[in-house]
């Protein structure tokens, strides 16, 4: 198959599922606040399954206290967050990277609440999938730390800062929640008592970004370990397009044999193991010229 034949030279969608991970898992995050509203109208408990409580967990809930939500406000913050991170890490390092930082970053959360929580109330629930939208937030930001962006603070007023700012404003603002609210609320010391209260995990939240910055470090090694296998691999661009002959130095034979079928093959497939790795604009012009002509070649 030649470069002409790729779906994203033809300008066509690669085959697969329509429908991103990321539009998949608002749509089962919705259908769950939608049961919840029917368990509340009905005064039934067919929920309580997913819930993580602090006393005797079951394995599923780890994971599972990710699909309830305590509120509409509850889940259209976690939904907004991971509309626009998830999307970005989705398209960045593919669905599976998307899946294990959003599940990794939930159930490290979930551990990060109920271990903080040792030898206190343990009467306590969680429930919403925050830890792995913040995990998915460090790992969609942590390399655009010098771009700007603009947020909409209660929906109206608009205020543009860094991104580096924002992670160390939620950064700062989740440890200071769990020390001065969370932490002190969930225990009885006499000596260190909470600043506030409120009902917000951010234990978990914690949990999540720690996870979100060891998974962005794994990913981008990863990537980097990749390319440079690649760069390993692929012989030094050439100068100037190269005629698809095959010369033997012998000076008494001197012969010129032609380009054989299975050598322009092994070349195309050189300069498309380096688009998969680096994207297509990291050809030189000399690349593109010679990725033509192997294409022409092979059809």
């Amino acid at each position: 198959m030649g470069i002409a034949d790729r779906s994203y030279m033809r300008g066509q969608r690669p085959a697969g599922p329509r429908l991103s991970a990321t539009v998949w898992t608002l749509g089962v995050l919705v259908a769950f606040y939608i049961l919840g509203l029917i368990q509340t109208s009905a005064g039934a408990d067919f929920l309580g399954w997913a819930m993580l409580g602090e006393n005797s967990p079951m394995l599923w809930q780890w994971l599972t206290h990710g699909l309830l939500h305590d509120g509409f406000w509850h889940l259209l913050g976690n939904g907004l967050i991971l509309w626009w991170t998830g999307d970005i890490v989705e398209r960045t390092y593919g669905r599976r990277a998307f899946w294990s930082v959003l599940a990794g970053g939930t159930l490290i959360g979930a551990v990060a609440w109920w271990s903080t929580g040792l030898g206190g109330d343990r009467s306590g629930q969680l429930l919403g999938i925050s830890a792995g939208v913040y995990a998915l937030m460090l790992v969609a930001l942590l390399d655009k730390l010098d771009h700007q962006i603009t947020l909409l603070l209660f929906f109206f007023l608009p205020v543009t800062l860094k991104v580096s700012w924002l992670l160390v404003i939620v950064s700062l603002f989740t440890f200071l929640g769990w020390a001065f609210a969370e932490l002190p609320g969930r225990h009885t010391w006499p000596q260190w008592k909470g600043a506030w209260n409120d009902s917000i995990a951010h234990s978990a939240h914690l949990g999540g970004l720690l996870f979100g910055w060891l998974a962005f470090r794994r990913l981008n090694q990863t990537n980097l370990s990749v390319q440079d296998a690649q760069e390993e691999m692929a012989p030094p661009p050439p100068t100037a397009p190269e005629p698809d002959v095959v010369r033997y130095d012998d000076e008494e034979t001197a012969a010129v044999a032609p380009l054989t079928r299975q050598q322009a093959r092994a070349e195309l497939d050189l300069l498309l193991d380096k688009i998969s790795a680096r994207g297509f604009g990291s050809l030189s012009k000399a690349d593109k010229r010679r990725l033509e002509e192997l294409s022409a070649r092979l059809r």
